[in-house]
């Protein structure tokens, strides 16, 4: 289950288009890598995806991060 648009808009305007990870694989701290809005999911430069917090799927803000497609598939 995804994601509506509007809780993957507001996560994305939360995140300045940003990566918001901040696990502990390729860098330390928050990962801050620019993303391309037209760029979600595996192709191009500043490939990112919507990915759950809690691994629930939540359709809320506060379950959406937004990550640059490296960081979301380290999450796995």
């Amino acid at each position: 289950m995804g994601f509506s648009a509007d809780v993957v808009k507001q996560a994305w305007e939360r995140a300045a288009g940003r990566c918001e990870c901040t696990r502990k694989h390729d860098h330390t701290g928050r990962c801050y890598r620019q993303l391309v809005w037209e760029n979600r999911g595996r192709e191009g430069r500043g490939k990112w995806e919507a990915h759950s917090i809690s691994g629930l799927h939540k359709d809320s803000i506060t379950d959406c991060q937004i990550l640059w497609w490296k960081c979301h598939i380290s999450t796995f």
